[in-house]
C-alpha cells in the first residue's frame, strides 16, 4: 500500500522533471529535422490531458504560451493527440500556404460531428467518402461558391440592405424616444439578443421566428457553450453543455425546412426572384439547402445541422466585434463623431438607404475593423498534417497526424513581430485599442519621424497591410468558410451605421466600463465578454 501511494507520488515528480530536461535540452539543439519538443507533463502516456481537463483549453493554453513562449514551437499532448503551437507568423504563414499537405479535413470533421451534431451522411462528405464520388465539389460549391455568388461584391449589397432594413425596424419598435434617453442596463445582452435575431431573420427569413419563437435564445444558449470548443481535442476534453440547445435547435430548424423547404423546386432563386423569402429566408440559404436536399442520404438532421452552421458563422464573430466596436466609440468621443461623419457621408435622407460597400471601403472603417478584429476577436486555426515529415523550417519537421494550432491573439500581441513588419504599428501599445493602427498616416515623411499624434486626435490615412502580410494571414486563419469575409465586413459596417446615424448613445459610467475589460492574455482563444454589464443610455435620433 505505501509502495503504491509512494509510486504515485514519485512518478509525477520524476516524469516532470525528465520531460523538463529533455523539453529545454531539444529547444537548445539547433540540429536541422528535429520534431518540436514537448512541453513538461506529470504523468506518462496522458501527458497534458488532465491540466487541459482542469483548467479548460482557453486559459491552459494561454499559460503554457506565457510560460513557454519563448520556446515555440511547442507540442501539447492529450492522450494520442498531438498539438503544435506555433508564434512565428512566417511558420504560421508556411503552414496556412501549404493547404495540401496540412488541411482542416479532420478540424472540419470534428467541428460539424461534435459542435453542430452532423450525422454520418454529412460527415461522409467532409470526409471525402460520401457515395456519389462528388464530395470534393459538392463542399467547395456550398463554401466557396455559393458565397462568392452571393455574398460578394454587387450581390451582397441587396442582402446588406434587408440587414439594415431589419435592425432599423427592431430597434425603432422597442419604443425608443426621440428626446428621452432609455437605459439598458447590460448592453451585451442586449445587442446579442437584437444582432442574433437580426441575422437569422436576414438569412433565414421572419417565417422560422415565427415557428420557432425562443430559437434566438437557444442559439445564444449554444454559442456560450460553444465557446471553448477546439477541433482535433478528446471527447472527454469537450464541454457537453452546448448538445442540449443544440438538439432543440435541430429540432426547430427541422420543422422550418419541412414547412418552407419541402418539394423538388423550393428554391426560388431565378434572377427575377427577389433576394429576400419571408418564409423561405436568403436565396443564399435558399440555393445552399436545395444543394443538400438534393444530395442523396442527406436528411432533415443533416440540413438543419447546416443550417446550424451558417447561424453560427454568422454571429460568432460578429457579435463581440459589433459591443467592442461600439464601446471604444463611446469610450472615445472624437471617435465616435469621426465614425458617423464616415458614415454620413455614405447615407441619403431622402431614401433612407446607406452605402454599406463605400463605408467598409472607407480607409477608417477598415482600420478599425482590422484593429477590433485583432484585439477582441480571438480565434484558434487548426490544421492537420497529412503528409511524412513536413518541413516547417530548418530546424523543425512535423510529423504526420499533427494538429498545428496557430492562435490569432498571441500574435496579435506579440509586440516584437509587429515592430519587425511595420514600426508605425506599435507607436501605441498592442494591448490597447487603436483605431489608427492601420493607416499610413498622410504627414510629411519628416513630421512622421519626429512626432507621434496627439493622443486623442483622430489621424486621417489610407489603410495598408503592406509587410504585414503574414500577421494578417494568421488573424484571417480561421474565417468562417460559410460566409466570407466580405459578408462579415459588410454587416459590421451596417450595425455600426444603424446604431451611430439613427440613434444617440452614451456610457452611463466610464470608469465602470474601464473596469469591465477583460485582461487581454488570460484566454488564448474563445469569446471576450465584458467581466461586468456595461450599462448604456440611448436615444432616437430625429432623422431628416
Amino acid at each position: 500500500m505505501l509502495l503504491a501511494i509512494a509510486t504515485l507520488i514519485i512518478v509525477p515528480f520524476l516524469t516532470f522533471f525528465l520531460s523538463t530536461t529533455l523539453f529545454y535540452r531539444k529547444t537548445k539543439n539547433k540540429f536541422p529535422g528535429q520534431t518540436p519538443p514537448t512541453t513538461p507533463y506529470f504523468v506518462p502516456g496522458v501527458f497534458h490531458a488532465f491540466s487541459l481537463a482542469y483548467f479548460g483549453p482557453q486559459k491552459y493554453f494561454a499559460a503554457l504560451i506565457d510560460q513557454y513562449g519563448n520556446f515555440a514551437p511547442f507540442v501539447v499532448k492529450a492522450g494520442l493527440g498531438s498539438f503544435l503551437v506555433l508564434r512565428d507568423p512566417k511558420q504560421a504563414e508556411r503552414v496556412l500556404q501549404a493547404s495540401n499537405q496540412l488541411t482542416t479535413r479532420k478540424s472540419n470533421l470534428h467541428i460539424h460531428e461534435r459542435l453542430f451534431g452532423s450525422p454520418k451522411e454529412i460527415l461522409k462528405f467532409y470526409a471525402g467518402k460520401g457515395s456519389n464520388g462528388n464530395e470534393a465539389g459538392l463542399v467547395e460549391l456550398v463554401h466557396s461558391a455559393l458565397p462568392r455568388k452571393y455574398l460578394m461584391g454587387t450581390s451582397l449589397a441587396p442582402l446588406i440592405d434587408t440587414y439594415v432594413s431589419i435592425l432599423s425596424r427592431n430597434l425603432n419598435e422597442k419604443m425608443f424616444q426621440v428626446g428621452f434617453w432609455t437605459q439598458i442596463e447590460d448592453f451585451w445582452s442586449f445587442l446579442q439578443q437584437v444582432i442574433a435575431r437580426c441575422t437569422i431573420e436576414t438569412l433565414f427569413g421572419r417565417e422560422i421566428i415565427k415557428q420557432y419563437p425562443s430559437i434566438v435564445k437557444d442559439y445564444l444558449t449554444f454559442a456560450d457553450a460553444a465557446a471553448s470548443f477546439v477541433p482535433g481535442m478528446p471527447r472527454f476534453l469537450a464541454s457537453a453543455t452546448y448538445e442540449g440547445p443544440r438538439d432543440r435547435l435541430h429540432e426547430g430548424i427541422a420543422k422550418w425546412l419541412k414547412a418552407t423547404h419541402s418539394g423538388s423546386e423550393f428554391a426560388k432563386i431565378d434572377e427575377e426572384d427577389p433576394v429576400w423569402d419571408e418564409d423561405k429566408g436568403s436565396k443564399f440559404i435558399q440555393e445552399r439547402d436545395d444543394v443538400f436536399a438534393k444530395t442523396e442520404g442527406v436528411d432533415l438532421k443533416g440540413r438543419a445541422a447546416e443550417v446550424l452552421s451558417v447561424m453560427h458563422g454568422s454571429n460568432s464573430s460578429l457579435l463581440p466585434s459589433a459591443f467592442w466596436t461600439l464601446v471604444e466609440v463611446l469610450r472615445k468621443p472624437q471617435l465616435g463623431k469621426h465614425i458617423a461623419a464616415e458614415i454620413s457621408q455614405h447615407y441619403s435622407p431622402q431614401a433612407g438607404e446607406y452605402d454599406v460597400a463605400s463605408i467598409t471601403e472607407t480607409p477608417f472603417i477598415q482600420s478599425v475593423q482590422t484593429e477590433v478584429r485583432r484585439l477582441r476577436v480571438p480565434t484558434v486555426a487548426t490544421r492537420t498534417n497529412e503528409v511524412d515529415n513536413f518541413q516547417l523550417d530548418e530546424q523543425w519537421t512535423l510529423p504526420r497526424g499533427m494538429t498545428v494550432m496557430l492562435f490569432s491573439h498571441d500574435i496579435s500581441l506579440h509586440t516584437k513581430f509587429w515592430a519587425k513588419a511595420r514600426p508605425r504599428t506599435v507607436e501605441r501599445p498592442l494591448e490597447e485599442f487603436w483605431a489608427e493602427r492601420f493607416l499610413l498616416p498622410n504627414r510629411a515623411t519628416s513630421s512622421a519621424k519626429s512626432s507621434k499624434p496627439a493622443k486623442d486626435k483622430i489621424e486621417a490615412g489610407n489603410f495598408s497591410m503592406e509587410g504585414l502580410e503574414s500577421l494578417d494571414l494568421v488573424l484571417g486563419g480561421n474565417d468562417d468558410q460559410c460566409l466570407g469575409r466580405d459578408y462579415m465586413r459588410a454587416v459590421h459596417a451596417a450595425t455600426l451605421a444603424v446604431f451611430l446615424n439613427e440613434f444617440d448613445l452614451q456610457l452611463c459610467d466610464t470608469d465602470e466600463v474601464d473596469a469591465a475589460i477583460p485582461p487581454v492574455r488570460e484566454d488564448a482563444y474563445g469569446t471576450v465578454k465584458p467581466l461586468y454589464p456595461v450599462a448604456v443610455r440611448i436615444r432616437k435620433r430625429r432623422m431628416g
